[in-house]
Formats: structure tokens, sequence, C-alpha cells
């Protein structure tokens, strides 16, 4: 591991210092192509956060974590997931800001280094203050977070963390918000959430180009790993269905409001290319979004809905192959 490392080190150090990153043409063309990615960087410098003192504060407002015992427990197995999410992102935006050759891309990615720790601290600080244990991370999600990290197409990494995961997280925190389900939670969610639409930029700025060069049989191979990624995402909400129905929170709702961000996403990222992008899985037709919207409905009703029998019993058969998914995914990582 650390001969590789060193390896690693020494290819990425042979060519430095990279000179042409001075030539006034390059950074003319440079500075007027990735202006925007640039502006990220200076961004989060002025919207930094401290954590500790934001988390102190709404505690010290709100006289403390005010939610019951058992209500605890279900907002840890939700938060794990961001928590480990959160520390995957974080290493995920060190090897893009390492990876990256243009400069603004690099600072941008560097600026979300900041942002992660951050937001890792900040999570873990909280889920301390519940005093419950915290469970192990679902199989699904530890799938998606160990495909990302391992990975060395940067391609996949910004589609996946920046566009999909991302936007994943972003959701999630609108929708705990939202929910109110622990005052303390609710306000400090639209800080990370802030954080995270940056992120989301990144992907949005920088990934077009990557995508214009990919052959035919990259963009299917694309294609075929974000297939996997969101159904690993879908199989892990599934898996977590009680613990958001515990807490008040519609993942009907959510999901829907995420299919829509998606969509809003991959649009920015068809403007700034200029034509449809290759490799990028998303509706293309009303009828495309008339079948998701069913599907919705079928595989996540409506929380103040009762589903008729047939529907109930393959909620609860879905549930149950989703524990074995998660099982046989820890036993075989």
């Amino acid at each position: 591991m650390v001969r590789s490392a060193l390896r690693r080190f020494r290819s990425s150090s042979a060519s430095f210092p990279p000179y042409h990153l001075l030539e006034r043409d390059y950074l003319e063309e440079a500075q007027d192509k990735w202006k925007r990615l640039e502006h990220l960087y200076h961004k989060t410098q002025t919207l930094s956060w401290d954590g500790k003192k934001v988390l102190a504060d709404l505690i010290a407002k709100e006289g403390g974590i005010r939610i019951p015992r058992d209500k605890r427990e279900h907002i840890a197995r939700i938060f794990s997931v961001i928590l480990w999410g959160e520390l995957a992102a974080w290493n995920v935006a060190a090897d893009l800001a390492l990876a990256l050759e243009d400069v603004e891309a690099k600072m941008a990615a560097t600026g979300q280094v900041f942002d992660e720790a951050r937001h890792f601290y900040t999570m873990r600080d909280y889920l301390l203050q519940l005093d419950v244990d915290l469970p192990p991370l679902d199989g699904y999600t530890q799938a998606v977070l160990r495909e990302l990290l391992s990975t060395k197409n940067l391609t996949y990494k910004l589609l996946g963390m920046q566009l999909l995961v991302e936007n994943v997280a972003v959701n999630l925190f609108r929708t705990i918000a939202g929910a109110n389900v622990e005052p303390v939670l609710s306000q400090l969610m639209p800080y990370f959430e802030r954080d995270e639409a940056r992120h989301v930029g990144l992907g949005v700025m920088y990934l077009p180009q990557m995508l214009a060069a990919l052959s035919p049989l990259e963009s299917a191979r694309l294609k075929i790993f974000q297939l996997r990624i969101n159904t690993l995402i879908v199989w892990g909400t599934r898996l977590m269905r009680p613990h958001f129905e515990a807490l008040g929170i519609d993942n009907n709702v959510g999901i829907r409001r995420g299919l829509r961000m998606q969509g809003e996403t991959f649009r920015e990222l068809k403007q700034v290319a200029g034509e449809a992008p290759k490799g990028v899985l998303a509706a293309n037709s009303r009828f495309e979004d008339r079948l998701n919207s069913l599907s919705i409905d079928l595989f996540f009703p409506p929380l103040n809905v009762t589903p008729p029998p047939w529907q109930r019993a393959m909620l609860t058969g879905l549930y149950r192959a989703a524990q074995v998914g998660d099982h046989l995914l820890r036993w075989i990582s």
C-alpha cells in the first residue's frame, strides 16, 4: 500500500513544476473558460462557517437535542449514511484536487475538501450528542461509496459524486429541514445544503469537456455505471423506509423532489455543453417523466395514503429483499 502510494506520488511529481501554467496565452484562455470554477473557490472562503460554533449555538438556543430517545435511533440510522458519505466526499474531493489539471477546477475541488471536512466533524459531533449507538453503514451505501473511492476514472468520480450522490444529499437536507424532525438538526441542514450546491456546480461546469471526449463504448459504460449507482441508492432508500416513516418523512415527496433536482442539474449540464451530453442517463420525454411518476407511487406510496393489500404485500416483500441484499453486500465486502 505504501509502495503504491509512493509510485503515484513519483508519477505525479515527475513532470513538476508545470511551467505552462504561467504562460500568458494559457492563462487568458483558462481564466476566460473557467472563471466560474475559480469563483466557487472564493465563494467557499467567503461563505465558510464554523461548525463547532454553529452547532453549539443551536444546541444552546434549543436547550439541547429535543426528540424522544426512540426516535433518536432512527435519526442515527439515516444520518450515519450522511456521516460516512461526507467522509467519502472529502476523500474524493481530495483526489480531484490532486488529479485535475486545470488550476481553476483544482481550486474548486480544494474548496470542496474544506467544506466536506467541516461537514464530517459537525455531523459527527451532532450524532454523538444524540447519545445512542451509531449503526454500521448499510451495504448499499457502502458499495456506492467504495466504488467512487476506488475508481481511478475522473469522469466517474465527478459524475458519481458531484451529480448523483451530492444531489441525493442536498435533497435529504431539504427534506429533513422541511419535516422539522428535530429543531437543531433542521436548522443545521441549510448550512450543509448551501455548501453541497457549490459541489454540484463543480460537476456541472467541468464535466461537459470530459463527456465530449467519450467514445461510444465509454459512453455506454458510463451509463451502466450510473444505472448501478442509482439502483444501489434506490435499494438503500428502500431499506431506510421504516426509519423515514418513524420520523414522519414522506419518501414519495422526497424522491419526486430529488428527480426534479436531478433533471434540473442535467439540463444545466446540457446548457453548459451546448448539446445533450454523452453518457448521461436522464429522462428526455414526458412519457419517461410519467413512467417515473407512476413508479414512485407504486414503490414509494405517499405516507398519508393506505395502499391496497396487494401493494402492501409487495412493499413488505421488497423490504425483506432489501434486507437480504444488505446482508449479502456486507458479507461480500
